[in-house]
């Protein structure tokens, strides 16, 4: 389904609804909406682009915004941010490593893209992601290389890995914050601590399970491939 130059998939797990948005006509970033089905409670993670989009969307499903998590600040994963967090008033939240890189989103937008997007204003730092009791239960393991913040969410039996680890790519490195060596022992500790039943939703490209992301970096050996080609996916 095609609406507005926004491209729209639906996943289900267990008692969770996956929606991914790919938004943006350049970088085919990838915004999820995560429903805890029984409660309607939803997080936002990396709302990137097409601000209106995600907001009708959630509206139109009834859903109860709690958090708004972001695994990196680039400006293609943020560019929605300042907007959501306004129209439901929810604070987002980020790796504390990051909120220089948060800040200078804008001046990103502009070079790389040519596209101005607001700043976020209310954002909440952190070393280690704050559990609430209600769900979706969610929780954050840092996983730096693509930026020094960069964090993937761990819920049940699904991740969310940003930039970090892509489907048969890793994140790019030669962008601020990125460090080739941290990317790579990053995705060793991620690989370890997940089953491999464990779904992987990146931010760009789509899903895949630990599984065969152990199988396929047994394959990369030591110099895996980066993703910097945002029409491969």
């Amino acid at each position: 389904m095609l609406i507005d130059k926004t491209t729209s998939f639906e996943y289900v797990h267990g008692d969770y609804r996956i929606t991914c948005l790919v938004t943006g006509e350049k970088w085919k970033q990838n915004t999820y909406i995560v429903t805890h089905i029984t409660s309607s409670n939803t997080i936002i993670i990396d709302p990137g682009n097409n601000p209106e989009h995600i907001i009708q969307l959630i509206l139109d499903a009834g859903g109860k915004v709690t958090r708004i998590l972001v695994t990196h600040p680039h400006h293609d994963h943020v560019g929605a941010v300042r907007q959501v967090s306004e129209r439901f008033n929810v604070t987002c939240e980020l790796h504390k490593q990051d909120v220089r890189l948060l800040m200078h989103a804008p001046m990103y937008a502009l070079s790389f893209s040519n596209h101005t997007i607001p700043g976020v204003t209310r954002f909440e730092p952190f070393e280690k992601l704050c559990t609430h009791t209600e769900e979706p239960e969610v929780r954050s393991i840092h996983t730096p290389g693509h930026t020094k913040g960069s964090v993937s969410y761990i819920f049940s039996g699904f991740v969310f890995t940003g930039d970090t680890l892509l489907h048969k790519y890793i994140g790019r490195t030669d962008l601020p914050g990125g460090n080739a060596i941290d990317i790579l022992a990053s995705i060793e500790t991620l690989l370890h601590e997940l089953t491999d039943e464990t779904i992987l939703f990146p931010g760009h490209g789509k899903p895949w399970t630990v599984g065969e992301a152990k199988e396929w970096w047994r394959e990369a050996g030591a110099s895996p491939p980066k993703y910097d080609n945002f029409v491969q996916l």
